[in-house]
């Protein structure tokens, strides 16, 4: 994400950086420290300026660092987003393509020169459209250092919407691309995240230091953390440190990390540029616009004032920007002139590098550096701009990434065990991502790499760039489909179709996240397989819930003959109405409208519901009948009325208690440790500020109280809320419409009961417990958010931030936990950071508190010995603003663009198409750009959170097994209820894995240049100290894992976490970096907060018979292995 214009003007480096400054290259004005000779009157001249042209014009390009003078690292670069204001298609054909081409002659003409590059998903589009001779030349460039692959993932991704399962599969691929394209030539030494817009520790060590990463580097800081590091001489802490990310494996997954310097505010351009129309280097003195002598002044001047800020006497500058070097001879030609014009100064020393060859300079000279643990979240450029609001950007988006992620899982899983190729699925995608591997689930492999870049899946791009995110992973999915039918076919020795409800069909078609599934709903009868792709032992039973018509259904296990207890609930109206919100309402009359009624409307009117315990990495197979009418009971929704007394629901675990006259839940108690507490749920919405004064915010940048709403006066910022910023016009909460008490319904049964809360037509949960469940489940369905609030007044056109609010009666002291990207647990505290920040005001009481919750957070009463724990399907923005409270925003609405480059507010429908009555490129009726004829509901989404309330441990324990469950379901396929199998139900595997392990990852899609070896991740799901037994380094034998299915175990060998190099190699090149804690012991205890690190890894001996892998708490490892594929199947 940047701005489209580069703003030319002064940036004073005492100055705290704003966005303008963040991609900007060059405009930088300095003062002349000597005379420059065009200046002077022509008869003051010298005959020549001290700069002349070299004979032949022959730039001396060879210099290298020198000791004992200031080295400036010149660092080529583009930073290429993959889609943001237009498509990753557009971008690759009008920019991206011409980046790469010209790039490469430039390189050949002279070996001095380099150029880092990070997005492979680009590189790949490029090298599919070359001739070989052209891919020589590039293996030629690559081979000898000049091109350099940096970050080396299939994009930049975020690192605040996705979960480590996703951000490691996208690298995985870019750095798969790499060994088959260049071999060893190109593995990645470091990463490049210049743009996101903050940083996880997850990032840091795991998408870091377990990756063979060295460094990493990136773009933008918070100003009040950046301000205080300009201060190096004073502090010693400067824009560059030793990051140890995880409590876990402490400095074994160090990394050198920091703020590339930018024009001294940050950044990831620098002082000078040379791309396209920008001022060149003029060095022919016939000339009247000669300025060299200017040229040199200006950069000796820049590097002695980085210089002052910067450890040790190598400097980088990061040159070039978004989507520069289309034409690489102009940023080329002019570094040729000042490395070979400053380097005859000698004041200073410039050199073509790379952040790899900058980070070996700073290993040579054996500096000691500040240790740092804290993240950089969240993310502000001034008191009132907080980077906090893309943590609930495009939910629907996010959701899609997420389960998309889980869908591959399966299907990976379901290829290998089934041995079915992409011939044998047949069903290739129409628009497949640039191809790598030859399994059929390659494209979505590639399309859910690209939308974890950080304008995608952090819901920053434009709408109808995000539209093609979504499309392209929904077209994806039906070769997926195809090939989970295929498996599926082959693994239970039937021809049968099989048919899918996974949200990949237009509109709400065929999407059990909103209880509508074309087959299961118009047959009286069917089957329904279930895969679960978790191998851990100690799993729940799976609460199947499935779209049927007619209330009275029996169900039965296909392998056991038995019956299954099951219950048919009524769909509830807000879920029937659902569906009729994709109607795009231009241009249709009143026969039109009841036709797409018709279409869309839910042809189901009940769910079927039962509890099932599925095999290990594996299927099951269950039959549904429809009943005659005199054959059972059935339930019905149950309406409270606000007279009637206080009741109780539980399920054997749980008990919820509500006070209908408040339409409120009020208690919640464990029944088995018979804790208790107040407990509430409530939604509510922030008034998006559009600029202005906030009233009750802090004004002062430097100056506030232990609370920053203080100050009495009026916070004042024309910054508005956007797809990027969180800014509220307050901290009031609003309820969502006209102010009324939440109605009440009830649904009881033997299975699940579910308390249905309404608190306005656009805000609804069901708070649903099922029997015997270790959790309780809230629905929350939001929207279609109004534009308009007429029920306030002179609220015209307010944007909303909705949230779901969870009140507790428990003491937390303002503090909570929230994970990094679904590892780490992280230690917040309301309106404080940790020990490496300066002392921080933070202006923005609500947004400035806001954190990225990727699956859980967390809050505990130490003296009750109690914990509440809410789990999410998706990212959301969280935080506790008030003790035992937790708060999540699940959906936004804005009326106001942000101002941060994405040129739109963020107003979603559901047609997923832009405003009514705005011409292509315009701003319609609601302030939206549009295409065109839309008129359309807000959009409208749904998700879940899972409720844990326990003694501190058991929730501990319970928590990391229910985050796994939550976002990795199992996947359902139907088919007749005629099909017949032999083989009912499944496992690939013969023991369990360990509870606190998860199989990630096994796929054979790099397969063919990987010596037909496939690719096998496990993580450890606990940290260091989580709990007293889980969190124990875990044992287990991958020959005993898989010993009886079509996959027998016969070698392995591990790998690097992205498996593009041995483990033993990526472990000997780890360097070993001297710290020391600035904080006087405050950072080392921060990391030993938990218990001490495991700082060596457990050996694998892939002599061993049994394979035998022991994991350290929240360590991944990658294997490649081979199987004996004996044609046998082991069934259960």
């Amino acid at each position: 994400m940047k701005l489209l214009l580069l703003v030319l003007s002064c940036a004073s480096v005492g100055a705290q950086w704003n966005e303008k400054s963040i991609a900007q290259t060059g405009g930088i004005r300095h003062k002349p420290s000597v005379p420059y000779w065009t200046d002077k009157p022509i008869g003051q001249r010298s005959k020549f300026p001290r700069y002349m042209p070299p004979q032949g014009w022959e730039y001396n390009t060879s210099s290298g660092p020198v000791e004992g003078k200031i080295n400036v690292h010149l660092i080529p670069h583009t930073h290429d987003d993959t889609g943001w204001q237009v498509t990753v298609d557009q971008y690759f054909y009008r920019n991206v393509y011409y980046i790469i081409d010209t790039v490469l002659a430039r390189l050949l003409e002279n070996p001095d020169r380099k150029f880092i590059y990070v997005e492979v998903g680009f590189f790949a589009r490029w090298w599919g459209e070359q001739p070989e001779w052209k891919r020589d030349q590039m293996r030629k460039v690559v081979a000898r250092g000049q091109m350099e692959f940096i970050n080396g993932a299939w994009c930049m991704h975020d690192e605040a919407a996705p979960d480590y399962s996703a951000m490691i599969d996208q690298t995985t691929r870019g750095h798969q691309f790499l060994v088959k394209n260049f071999g060893k030539t190109a593995i990645p030494r470091g990463t490049w995240q210049v743009d996101p817009f903050g940083h996880s520790n997850t990032q840091a060590y795991l998408l870091g230091a377990e990756s063979g990463f060295e460094s990493v580097f990136w773009g933008r800081t918070d100003y009040q953390d950046l301000n205080a590091r300009k201060n190096f001489t004073g502090t010693g802490k400067g824009f560059e440190w030793i990051w140890e990310g995880s409590q876990s494996l402490g400095s074994s997954a160090q990394i050198f990390a920091g703020e590339l310097f930018g024009s001294g505010n940050g950044g990831y351009g620098t002082w000078i540029s040379y791309d396209g129309d920008d001022p060149q280097v003029q060095d022919d003195p016939t000339q009247h616009d000669y300025n060299v002598d200017m040229v040199v002044d200006q950069i000796v001047q820049s590097a002695f004032e980085q210089a002052s800020k910067t450890q040790t006497e190598h400097q980088a500058w990061a040159c070039g920007s978004d989507f520069q070097y289309q034409n690489a001879d102009h940023w080329y030609h002019n570094l040729d002139k000042i490395i070979h014009y400053v380097n005859l100064n000698g004041s200073v020393n410039l050199f073509y590098s790379t952040p790899s060859l900058y980070v070996d300079q700073k290993k040579k000279a054996s500096s000691t550096w500040e240790k740092r643990y804290d993240d950089v979240w969240p993310l502000a450029d001034d008191a009132h701009n907080y980077w906090t609001g893309y943590f609930s950007s495009r939910v629907a988006l996010k959701r899609q990434v997420r389960f998309a992620t889980n869908f591959l899982n399966t299907a990976r899983q379901l290829g290998m065990v089934a041995g079915v190729s992409a011939s044998d699925v047949d069903h290739p995608t129409t628009r497949p991502s640039p191809p790598l591997g030859r399994s059929w689930t390659d494209s979505l492999e590639g399309m859910i790499g690209i939308t974890t870049h950080h304008d995608a899946v952090s819901g920053t791009s434009r709408q109808d760039v995000a539209d093609d995110y979504a499309e392209r992973m929904a077209e994806s999915s039906t070769e997926v489909e195809a090939g989970i039918s295929k498996s599926l076919q082959k693994l239970m020795g039937t021809d049968a179709d099989f048919f899918h409800c996974n949200c990949n069909d237009e509109g709400a078609k065929n999407c059990l996240n909103i209880t509508m599934c074309t087959y299961s709903s118009n047959h009286d009868s069917f089957k329904v397989i279930a895969w679960n792709n978790l191998a851990s032992e100690g799993q729940s039973e799976k609460s199947l819930r499935i779209p049927v018509n007619g209330h009275q259904w029996t169900v039965k296990d296909e392998h056991t003959g038995l019956p299954v207890a099951a219950q048919v609930v009524p769909i509830d109206s807000r879920t029937l109405s659902v569906p009729l919100l994709y109607i795009n309402y231009y241009g249709l009359d009143e026969a039109g409208i009841a036709a797409k009624r018709k279409e869309l409307m839910n042809n189901a009117t009940h769910v079927l519901v039962f509890n099932v315990r599925l095999p290990l990495m594996g299927y099951a197979t269950f039959s549904a009948e429809k009943l005659a009418e005199s054959e059972a009971t059935h339930a019905s929704i149950e309406k409270i009325p606000r007279t009637a007394a206080p009741f109780s629901v539980d399920n054997g675990v749980y008990q919820l208690s509500f006070d209908p006259s408040t339409g409120m839940s009020t208690t919640i108690t464990n029944l088995k440790s018979k804790l208790t507490t107040d407990f509430e749920i409530s939604w509510g919405w922030y008034q998006s500020s559009t600029g202005g004064c906030s009233a009750g915010f802090d004004n002062d940048a430097q100056t506030g109280g232990a609370r920053a709403n203080s100050s009495a006066s009026p916070a004042c910022s024309r910054q508005a809320s956007g797809a990027y910023i969180f800014r509220p016009n307050s901290s009031e909460v609003y309820f969502p419409g006209p102010t009324q008490v939440p109605t009440l319904q009830v649904v009881r049964g033997p299975v699940v009961t579910e308390v249905y809360q309404t608190f306005s037509e656009w805000a609804t949960h069901v708070v649903r417990l099922v029997q015997g469940s270790p959790r309780i489940e809230v629905e929350w369905t939001a929207g279609p958010i109004p534009m308009d609030s007429p029920w306030l007044p002179g609220s015209n056109r307010w944007g909303k931030e909705v949230i779901v609010k969870y009140k507790t009666g428990l003491n937390s002291k303002d503090v909570f936990f929230t994970d990094a990207n679904g590892r780490e647990m992280v230690k917040r505290q309301y309106n404080a950071r940790g020990p490496s920040y300066p002392d921080l005001k933070v202006h923005e009481p609500v947004a400035g508190n806001y954190y990225p919750v990727n699956t859980l957070i967390s809050l505990q009463d130490e003296a009750k010995g109690a914990e509440l724990t809410v789990l999410t399907d998706v990212t959301q923005g969280g935080s506790s603003l008030a003790s035992g409270e937790i708060e999540l925003m699940v959906h936004r609405r804005l009326q106001a663009d942000d101002n941060r480059g994405v040129q739109e507010p963020l107003n979603e429908t559901m047609c997923g198409c832009n405003d009514i009555n705005a011409a292509p490129g315009k701003m319609g009726a609601h302030g939206h750009e549009g295409d065109g004829g839309c008129w359309c509901e807000g959009l409208t989404v749904r998700g879940r959170h899972w409720i844990l309330f326990d003694e501190i441990q058991e929730v501990r324990a319970e928590r990391r097994i229910a985050q796994e469950e939550l976002n990795f379901p199992a996947t359902l396929a139907f088919t007749s209820q005629s099909m017949v199998s032999g083989n009912p139900v499944f496992s690939a595997i013969q023991t369990a894995l360990p509870r606190n392990v998860r199989l990630m990852t096994i796929t054979d899609n790099y397969a063919d240049f990987n010596e037909g070896r496939t690719l096998l991740r496990f993580a450890h799901i606990y940290s260091v100290g989580e709990h007293p037994e889980l969190s124990q380094p875990a044992t287990f034998s991958l020959a005993s894992l898989f010993a009886a299915s079509r996959l027998r175990m016969k070698s392995a060998v591990a790998m690097a976490l992205t498996g593009n190099q041995l483990q033993e190699e990526m472990d000997a090149k780890k360097f070993p970096w001297k710290t020391h804690d600035l904080t006087g012991g405050k950072v080392t205890a921060q990391l030993e907060s938990n218990g001490k690190p495991f700082l060596k890894r457990f050996a694998f001996d892939p002599s061993d018979p049994k394979l035998t892998v022991t994991l350290r708490p929240m360590e991944i490892r990658t294997f490649f292995v081979t199987f004996e594929d004996d044609g046998k199947s082991m069934f259960i």
